[in-house]
C-alpha cells in the first residue's frame, strides 16, 4: 500500500472545523468501501491506514489546542485578577480536547449509523419514536437490491475489532447490523431489520438449516411457526433464502420489502434485502456461531 493518507488528509482538512473534517473523512472512507476493485482484504487495510492517519491528525490538533491553551494561561497566571479567565480557557480545552475524542470513534468505531449520529444518540431516539414498518403484501415483489437504501445500510467490507472467530456472524440488534466476521480486523456488514420479538432472547445461537425461497402455510399462520421447503417464488415475506437457528421462532431471511431494512419490523426475525441473504447464504454453513450483540 503506498497510498499516503496523512499527507493527503493533512492537507485536506487544514483550516476546517470538527464537522468539516468529518465530512472530508467520511467522504474518504467511502472511496474505500465502495471501490470495486479491491479485495476485502486490501479494502480492510486501506480502512485501517486511514483511520490511522484520521487519530494522528485528531491528537495533533488536539495537543495544538492544548499547548495554545497552556501559553494562555501562562500570560493570564501573572494578573490574579484574570482568575475567571484562566479557568473559562481550561474549559473550552477540555471541551475541544473531547469533542475531538468523540468524533474520532463516531469515525472509526464499528457501528456507524446513517445521517452522521452516533450510535447511541441513534438509539436514544430509536426507543422514544421507533414505530412498526408494515410489509408489502404476499406476492408483491419490492425489489431485491439495497441501492436505494441509505449508504451505511448498504452490503460493504467494514473496519471491525472483534474476539469473534472469523466466519462467525454477529448480528448488532440495536445498530441494524449484521456482520459476517472475516480475518485481520474486518467484517462484511449487511443492513438489516428486525422483529420486536427478536429484539430480546440469549446471546449466541448457530445456524441449524438452510432453506432457498421458503415459503408459510398460510397468511394467517404464524411465520415463525409455518416455514415450509422452497416454494419458488418473488414476493414471499421471508424473501429468497432463510438461515433457521437452533432457537424456535429464530431465523435469518431475505423480505419482498426493501424499505424496511434498518427498521423496526411486524413479521419474520432477522430481515435482509434479498440480494444481501443471498450473499450471505453463500458464504456461510450449517453450523455457523451466531453472536446477538445490543
Amino acid at each position: 500500500m503506498d497510498v499516503d493518507y496523512y499527507g493527503l488528509l493533512t492537507r485536506a482538512v487544514a483550516g476546517k472545523d470538527a464537522a468539516g473534517r468529518d465530512r472530508i473523512y467520511h467522504e474518504a472512507l467511502g472511496l474505500i468501501t465502495r471501490s470495486t476493485h479491491l479485495t476485502p482484504e486490501a479494502a480492510a487495510s486501506h480502512t485501517a491506514a486511514l483511520e490511522d492517519a484520521v487519530q494522528r491528525i485528531e491528537d495533533e490538533l488536539a495537543a495544538d489546542e492544548a499547548k495554545h491553551a497552556a501559553e494562555i494561561d501562562a500570560v493570564l497566571s501573572t494578573k490574579g485578577s484574570r482568575r475567571p479567565a484562566i479557568i473559562a480557557a481550561c474549559a473550552v480545552v477540555v471541551a475541544i480536547a473531547v469533542s475531538a475524542v468523540v468524533f474520532y470513534w463516531q469515525f472509526a468505531g464499528k457501528r456507524p449509523v446513517a445521517g452522521g449520529m452516533t450510535a447511541s444518540a441513534s438509539k436514544a431516539t430509536r426507543g422514544q419514536q421507533e414505530v412498526v414498518m408494515g410489509d408489502l403484501k404476499a406476492g408483491v415483489d419490492g425489489g431485491s437490491s439495497g441501492e436505494g437504501l441509505p449508504f451505511a445500510l448498504q452490503r460493504q467490507v467494514v473496519f471491525y475489532r472483534t474476539t469473534v472467530a472469523a466466519g462467525s456472524i454477529v448480528v448488532d440488534r440495536e445498530s441494524r447490523f449484521l456482520y459476517l466476521i472475516d480475518s485481520n480486523n474486518s467484517a462484511r456488514r449487511y443492513g438489516i431489520g428486525i422483529a420486536g420479538e427478536c429484539l430480546k432472547g440469549g446471546n449466541l445461537s448457530r445456524v441449524t438449516n438452510k432453506l432457498e425461497w421458503p415459503d408459510w402455510k398460510a397468511p394467517s399462520a404464524d411465520i415463525k411457526d409455518a416455514l415450509l421447503a422452497s416454494a419458488g417464488r418473488p414476493g414471499s415475506l421471508l424473501g429468497a433464502r432463510a438461515l433457521l437457528l437452533d432457537k424456535p421462532g429464530l431465523l435469518i431471511h431475505g423480505t419482498n420489502s426493501p424499505k424496511t431494512i434498518g427498521h423496526l419490523v411486524a413479521t419474520g426475525c432477522i430481515r435482509l434485502v434479498n440480494d444481501d441473504v443471498e450473499d450471505l447464504y453463500r458464504r456461510v454453513s450449517v453450523e455457523t456461531r451466531v453472536v446477538f450483540v445490543s
